[in-house]
């Protein structure tokens, strides 16, 4: 990132996956200039294990949705 560019958080959700061990993932949309960039972060590790970014804003909100319920059945499954 440029200094002077332009930098907005979108969106940031925590999605728990394991609640009797907190274990859990976070997910962010960010806005950094012209481009948007989905980050998939495990808290506990400080890890990242998602990096998407494109110009096109509806593919990485698909791509978040996407993430989310792919988390979710992983969550529900337990």
């Amino acid at each position: 990132m440029e200094f002077g560019e332009e930098f907005e958080l979108l969106e940031s959700l925590f999605v728990e996956l394991n609640p009797l061990v907190g274990i859990g993932v976070l997910l962010e949309i960010h806005r950094h200039g012209d481009r948007y960039v989905l980050l998939e972060i495990a808290p506990a590790t400080g890890n990242r294990l998602l990096r998407f970014s494109s110009k096109d804003r509806e593919l990485v909100y698909a791509a978040f949705a996407h993430e989310l319920g792919v988390l979710s059945s992983e969550a529900e499954r337990g």
